[in-house]
């Protein structure tokens, strides 16, 4: 068999590669390591190969998988590497991909090769002066964030050998953790932020390679790290990292580095390989980065240079992407359940009322109708089934005599449908026939219907003065000084509604809606007691304000003399905004509101409110809690509605309002709900 002389270029190697590594199975240290333990990556080797607890880029494949968990975008390296000039060559290429919801993928390919080779025959003739000696590694790895704190990875791999004809080819796999010690025990302080270590088995299971007859193994490695990465000053950062690594039959070995890193550009780097002294620096410009790395062989200095580039959208930018995406598709469907859930109870709705017109009670119905009329004023049918209700309404009055009822509920149905000639005729009818009961005259008859017809429009001051009017000519027309009550009782009723929004509003800080407000109020019942009490609260908080406003500015001023940076005016306290939460307050309410978001996949709607509101109530900016907020408000209080919880249903918009401030279907809802508290009570002489 022929023979080749590799003695030579083994000791070549050997010098070449310094006292820390080995190349191809060259027996030091009595394991017969592989080249590829001695690492690879400019930035890892300046720093001595102390790197196991910093890894933190696409050299993870190689250092400690777990690193890869730290990756943030898309990253690529290359480096090439020709040592001593004698035909030994590296070649590394490694690529990263990480994903916010599976973890780092990575993938990496290493090359050693030596070519000029001689190779000799048994007698010692040379057969060929050009011999190659090669040798690949594949890389396939993955890493992910374990609880939080930790982070574990492993890479599968794939070792080839050839030499002079003969190829051979073995798995192995490499195993690893990270975490930050303090953090993980429930510390947070800078320190516990700053201090790191890592853990990293490099060959879990041996690759055994096999060339001729004997086969050769690539030995277990141990590598523990640690290291303190903090700010030194104002943009310098300080890196200080130590490694022990340990190979079976090989002595243990230590690894030291620093690095010195300026305004997040410029890298300074120094360490010491198992005593060997390196070197190194890297420059970051934009999402490239330069590294250089120098170590102090016996033979020669090597130097080494390797390109990095990370590009494309970060995990958190991907993972707040895809929240979007998810959170408009489950806005889209809440939207949806929401259109088809009122379609549902409107349909029932309608159908409820049409029972009880058969039924006879009209009043019922109408209170139905006016609900329908709150969710969806414009829905189809509705207008004709009004129509028809305070006509049967309005016959059914007639024949029990109530003549004034009667005319309200005929004057109600004419103006929803001028051209209801039968609700004209028995208008005409009821009207003639009060007259002649009470014997008005004429005039008195002509400002009664008018007070009445002004009275079915809901325009309550006319109908008043109208009423009061024909008491004053006829003190004893005894339906004229019903309604007049009636009328006024309703007033009150409104004006009630009024002044309690005007309240809601001054605690709200809305000033200028409660004036509107308390404005409406005193049009419609001048002598109510409360609003002088509410007008006094208006001009209290515009006074408080004023005061507010003053100091602020004399203090701003006063600062400004002082040549100190003014304070913020600020009238009233400002809730806080996510990114003013610390990095624990920040990690909970992303919890809080991913927790909502499930509930509600899940149909959990209450569950999603208690969860979004205690997101809204610590960062109401988070994301789209408030619009998620708003819309499951919506639909409760819609549902509290139908259930003729009134009163419950304009708390739980009043609630939408607040979150989600002049929303138009909000403002909708409320006004509309307002309006048809009042009718009701009206209706049922709640007063």
């Amino acid at each position: 068999m022929k023979r080749l002389t590799l003695a030579a270029c083994g000791l070549m190697m050997v010098l070449a590669l310094g006292p820390g590594s080995v190349p191809a199975r060259a027996v030091v240290d009595a394991g017969g390591r592989s080249v590829f333990a001695r690492g690879a990556a400019e930035r890892a080797l300046a720093l001595g190969g102390a790197y196991a607890a910093v890894t933190d880029d696409a050299s993870a494949l190689i250092w400690n998988p777990a690193g890869l968990a730290r990756l943030d975008r898309t990253s690529v390296y290359a480096s090439q590497t020709n040592l001593i000039g004698l035909g030994f060559s590296e070649q590394l290429g490694l690529l990263a991909l990480p994903s916010w919801r599976l973890g780092t993928f990575g993938l990496g390919i290493r090359r050693f090769g030596v070519d000029g080779i001689e190779g000799r025959d048994a007698r010692g003739a040379v057969f060929d002066d050009n011999l190659k000696d090669s040798e690949t590694e594949i890389l396939l790895g993955y890493g992910r964030r374990v609880g939080g704190m930790w982070k574990l990875g492993l890479v599968a791999k794939y070792q080839q050998h050839s030499l002079a004809g003969y190829s051979a080819g073995a798995p192995g796999l490499d195993v690893g953790v990270q975490v930050k010690p303090l953090q993980a025990a429930g510390r947070h302080s800078g320190l516990a932020d700053a201090l790191s270590l890592g853990f990293a088995i490099r060959n879990l299971f041996e690759p055994d390679l096999r060339l001729d007859t004997e086969g050769v193994k690539d030995p277990t490695g141990l590598r523990l790290g640690a290291a303190y990465q903090g700010e030194l000053a104002d943009n310098i950062q300080l890196l200080l990292a130590t490694d022990m690594e340990k190979t079976r039959d090989m002595d243990t070995r230590l690894h030291f580095g620093a690095e010195v890193r300026l305004l997040n550009t410029l890298a300074l780097r120094v360490g010491s390989n198992a005593g060997m002294m390196t070197a190194g620096a890297g420059v970051d410009f934009r999402s490239l980065s330069v590294d250089y790395a120098f170590e102090d062989n016996l033979l020669e200095p090597v130097h080494r240079f390797g390109l990095g580039m990370r590009f494309g959208p970060t995990v958190e930018e991907t993972r707040q992407t895809a929240l979007r995406v998810q959170e408009a598709e489950l806005r889209k469907k809440l939207a949806r359940a929401f259109q088809q859930e009122k379609v549902d109870r409107i349909d029932s709705m309608v159908g409820q009322a049409r029972r009880f017109m058969l039924d006879g009670d009209f009043a019922a119905a109408l209170n139905q109708i006016e609900t329908i009329r709150v969710l969806e004023p414009g829905y189809p049918g509705v207008a004709a089934l009004e129509v028809e209700a305070y006509f049967g309404q309005g016959v059914a009055l007639e024949k029990d005599n109530d003549l004034s009822g009667a005319a309200v509920a005929f004057q109600r149905c004419l103006a929803a449908d001028p051209d209801h000639a039968d609700a004209r005729e028995h208008l005409a009818r009821v009207s003639l026939r009060s007259s002649r009961l009470a014997a008005r005259s004429q005039v008195i008859r002509a400002r009664f219907d008018e007070a009445l017809a002004a009275y079915a429009r809901g325009e309550l001051v006319q109908a008043k003065a109208g009423f009061a009017g024909i008491l004053e000519l006829d003190p004893d027309d005894r339906e004229a000084a019903a309604l007049l009550l009636n009328t006024t009782q309703a007033l009150k009723l409104r004006a009630d509604l009024l002044i309690d929004r005007a309240k809601t509003q001054i605690v709200n800080h809305d000033l200028v809606a409660a004036k509107a407000n308390l404005a409406k109020a005193r049009v419609l019942m001048p002598d109510h007691r409360s609003l002088a009490e509410v007008s006094a609260r208006i001009a209290a908080e515009e006074a408080a304000t004023a005061a507010t406003i003053t100091a602020a500015r004399q203090t701003a001023a006063a600062a400004s003399v002082a040549e100190v940076a003014p304070e913020p005016l600020a009238v009233k306290p400002v809730p806080p905004t996510f990114a003013e939460l610390s990095a624990k307050e920040q990690k909970e309410v992303a919890d809080l509101y991913r927790r909502g978001l499930r509930s509600v996949e899940k149909d959990r709607h209450d569950d999603a409110i208690r969860y979004w509101e205690l997101v809204w109530s610590r960062a109401p900016d988070y994301q789209q809690v408030a619009e998620n907020l708003k819309q499951e408000y919506l639909v409760q209080g819609m549902e509290a509605f139908a259930e003729g919880q009134l009163d419950q249903s304009i708390e739980i918009w009043e609630r939408a309002e607040s979150v989600s401030p002049g929303d138009p279907r909000t403002r909708g809802y409320l006004a509309r709900a307002y309006e048809h508290r009042s009718r009701i009570r009206e209706i049922r002489g709640d007063y």
